[in-house]
């Protein structure tokens, strides 16, 4: 695999890229990224250029210090031949298998080819499969270069006048670093040290919003990661089911569009209310699926469980 460096090459590869989103969703959104800065120190890997068929981006080996930190130590695939994965990540210079790590992906036909190299490293893999969500303005991505976001908010904010005479003692605004905690333990996958560090890095260096209380404090919210994708939706017990979700991320879309930043996100096959509640607000459910794979190497199982 090669490494690639030169910006004008990385410009190169994300136009690219477009033109296979849905399923090049995660890789795009990382290189997005990278192109703005780098924040999460990130690298990006392709099997050849310019005519590449794979590419997969990944933490600079600085960054993946600590073992056990599946959060930070995350690889991004998009394939165009499926078939030659394995002899890619079988090597040990691509995939760091002796770490705890997740892989994630948005195609179909990945995961028997992910198993049988995870099979021939003697590490348990978890492989979880949700439903794919985002929006008309993302998918615009795949046949133009023009700016889509900021001239597309119309066409996918729903109307809210119902919610108007409670939005006066509310407030849209992006989150504070000082809100991580509140967020880790409100996140099903947190709620421990690590995830509470990921999630300072994501506000810290990503737009994520929330909608505040009279009080000034955020009854629901949600966090940009590394890769565009927007995760750890979450809302006080004490305010479901009044809308308040759907009204902060009406705000937020509006926000990304108009800042340019592409967003797409993902719901558990059982959670129906998530499914409801982002149709409302102008998602549309991709056929690829979100795919992810955690990797637990024989060594680490009994502390991963600690």
């Amino acid at each position: 695999m090669l490494l690639l460096r030169e910006a004008h090459m990385l410009k190169t590869l994300h136009r690219s890229l477009a033109r296979s989103i849905p399923e090049s969703l995660k890789v795009y959104g990382s290189i997005f990224h990278i192109n703005r800065g780098n924040p999460f120190n990130l690298e990006v890997l392709v099997d050849s250029w310019p005519e590449y068929q794979t590419v997969i981006t990944r933490p600079q080996r600085e960054e993946m210090i600590d073992d056990m930190d599946h959060y930070t130590n995350t690889y991004h695939i998009f394939t165009k031949t499926p078939e030659r994965l394995p002899e890619i990540l079988e090597s040990n210079d691509i995939i760091n298998w002796d770490q705890i790590l997740t892989i994630q992906g948005c195609q179909q036909g990945l995961n028997e080819k992910i198993q049988s190299v995870a099979a021939s490293k003697a590490v348990q893999t978890d492989y979880s499969k949700r439903f794919l969500y985002t929006t008309e303005a993302t998918l615009q991505l795949k046949s133009s270069d023009k700016r889509v976001f900021g001239r597309s908010h119309e066409a996918t904010i729903q109307n809210t006048r119902e919610f108007k005479s409670e939005l006066d003692n509310y407030k849209p605004t992006l989150l504070d670093v000082s809100h991580s905690e509140l967020v880790n333990n409100n996140w099903k996958f947190g709620k421990n040290e690590k995830s509470l560090r990921y999630i300072k890095r994501c506000i810290q260096n990503f737009p994520g919003y929330c909608l505040l209380s009279a009080e000034r404090n955020p009854i629901c919210w949600c966090v940009l990661e590394a890769t565009c994708e927007l995760r750890m939706a979450f809302t006080l017990t004490e305010y479901q089911g009044r809308g308040m979700m759907r009204e902060m991320m009406n705000a937020y879309m509006k926000y990304l569009q108009l800042h340019e930043v592409p967003f797409y996100l993902h719901v558990e096959d059982m959670n129906e209310k998530s499914h409801k509640s982002v149709r409302r607000v102008g998602f549309n459910v991709m056929p690829c699926d979100w795919h992810q794979w955690k990797s637990i190497p024989t060594r680490l199982q009994q502390l991963a469980h600690l």
